[in-house]
């Protein structure tokens, strides 16, 4: 059991980290989990102002995707939309 609290643990610090991340480079936006599209262990919708390009955030978003998943070895997926 001590290893199920370790990985969740482990999943709550990732997700955190990237939410973080995100909220430091663009503070407008709204993040929330949402349902996987495949097996990611992780989905966020990523909601941008309309004056945001989705493009940019999307690039930022796939470079902390990166950081994270190298340091806590799992797949987070981000799915950005216009808020």
């Amino acid at each position: 059991m001590p290893e199920v609290k370790a990985m969740d643990k482990s999943l709550a610090e990732a997700a955190a980290k990237f939410v973080d991340a995100l909220h430091q480079m663009y503070p407008g936006i709204h993040i929330k989990p949402i349902a996987g599209f495949e097996d990611e262990d992780f989905t966020f919708e990523i909601g941008v102002p309309s004056d945001l390009s989705i493009d940019e955030v999307l690039e930022a978003c796939h470079k902390e995707c990166i950081k994270v998943e190298d340091e806590y070895d799992l797949f987070i997926l981000p799915h950005v939309v216009h808020a």
